[in-house]
């Protein structure tokens, strides 16, 4: 076994730690599956589950303002401002850059190791957790890319600027940003190395699925093969996946605390993030939601305007009132079968064979988020649609969907990057159209590390 590869260090739990660029201070050295198991275990944690995506939402169109009195600190507003305001520098709210690597180094870990493991008397086969690291390492890159990466684009993909790729261990090893066309190259061998390993298809609860399963690498892989406009294979995995999950129906939970965004949800097929527990819940309660998204949602028939709450807060002309979504800190939810919908009904829009059923798994979910009694309009509206015009209800149903969970960002980057305004302490704000501040600079830190991350 290569030496390196069990530094457990006590410096990569520090804060602000990047394994890219510490050095080694002591080891542990498994020996058994169950103790690379548990090695695996710390790279889901590692993962920034609480931050992950909870910034996206000031970057995008979906805040239309910070409630400050809604922080139990205050001060953590201000660097919070530079984020809403597109102003990327030393004074903004870094995203957590180092912890995705941090999340890959355990992953590397396993895959490098696992392979000389003893497996123990009553341990999981060892390919599983092989396949689970290959797929978090997938995971981790794929988020990094679609931060710090351009968005995807097949005719510039080879020579765009992606990230740092990792793919082993290795201290001494210089790092430098690959291509957004590696990236993504990479994100997908991962995926196929998981699928040959994985044997579980389906995480047995709730305090299971945060892992990687066979369903959930399957509805990752959709969702990336989306972003790279595989559109007959994204349709294909996406519809595959229906079946095995069961939507909820927003007109009959009543008073049960189930919800979509819930980890013990049938929607659930993989539930890592917590994209509404930043500064435990502050961020969440404090995001006013903009007038543009409120008014994608019908209030009279849109089952979803009741998971909104209202939000008010000060006197006279400071006072801000609105609303946000009512959510917890504790939420999970990383990949949900609405998703899948979703997926499958763009995807099949690029599909001429395929466009009826689009509409059709396009309806089938709005079917369980609107009232019952509004989806004959509903179902003419959007069986008269031709494949652009439902592309864009699709737009605006993730952004009806997935509110503040981190999808939206990520949604206008990849599609039209359309120009945003914020209003921020009295002053005006515009992300314009095509903007290059789509794509996040590397932080300074980072840069700070290593200078090679801007060559």
């Amino acid at each position: 076994m290569k030496k390196r590869a069990y530094i457990l260090l006590a410096a990569l739990a520090a804060s602000g730690c990047n394994y890219l660029e510490i050095e080694p201070v002591g080891q542990v050295i498994p020996h058994k599956t169950s103790e690379f198991r548990a090695l695996l275990t710390s790279g889901y944690n590692a993962y920034p589950f609480g931050s992950a995506r909870s910034f996206t939402a000031l970057l995008s169109d979906e805040v239309g303002a910070i409630d400050a009195s809604a922080f139990w600190n205050a001060s953590e507003v201000v660097p919070l401002g530079y984020n809403y305001t597109w102003q990327y520098g030393g004074q903004m709210q870094e995203y957590p850059y180092q912890y995705f690597y941090q999340s890959i180094f355990y992953a590397n870990a396993v895959i490098e190791n696992i392979g000389a493991a003893d497996v123990d008397d009553a341990g999981e086969p060892s390919d599983q957790i092989l396949g689970e690291a290959y797929a978090l390492r997938a995971y981790n890159h794929f988020e990094l890319v679609n931060l710090y990466g351009r968005p995807y684009n097949p005719a510039t993909a080879s020579s765009d600027r992606g990230i740092v790729l990792s793919d082993h261990i290795d201290i001494e090893q210089q790092y430098r940003p690959s291509t957004v066309e590696a990236a993504y190259r990479s994100i997908l061998d991962d995926i196929s190395r998981a699928e040959a390993l994985m044997s579980v298809e389906k995480q047995p609860d709730a305090t299971h699925n945060y892992r990687f399963s066979l369903n959930a690498l399957a509805a990752f892989k959709a969702r990336v093969l989306l972003y790279t406009r595989q559109w007959q294979q994204a349709y294909e995995l996406a519809v595959g996946l229906l079946p095995k999950y069961e939507l909820l129906d927003l007109n009959a939970l009543g008073d049960a605390t189930t919800r979509p965004w819930k980890a013990d949800s049938s929607e659930a097929i993989l539930a890592l993030d917590r994209p509404f527990s930043y500064s435990g819940g502050d961020l969440v309660r404090g995001a006013l939601l903009s007038e543009s998204l409120l008014a994608l949602f019908d209030p009279a028939n849109d089952c979803r305007r009741t998971y909104l709450k209202e939000i008010k807060s000060g006197e006279g002309e400071s006072a801000l009132s609105g609303y946000g979504v009512d959510r917890t800190s504790s939420d999970r939810i990383s990949i949900r079968v609405a998703e899948m919908y979703l997926i499958a009904a763009e995807a099949g829009s690029y599909l001429p064979s395929e466009l009826e059923q689009a509409r059709n798994l396009l309806l089938e979910l709005q079917s369980k988020r609107m009232k019952h009694e509004a989806m004959e309009a509903q179902r003419a509206r959007v069986e008269s649609m031709d494949a652009e015009a439902l592309r864009q209800e699709v737009a605006d149903e993730r952004a009806r969907e997935f509110p503040l969970e981190g999808h939206r960002w990520f949604d206008l980057r990849r599609t039209t990057r359309p120009a945003i305004t914020h209003r921020y302490e009295g002053s005006s704000y515009t992300l314009q159209a095509g903007d290059s501040r789509y794509t996040l600079p590397f932080p300074q830190s980072a840069v700070n590390s290593n200078p090679d991350l801007n060559n």
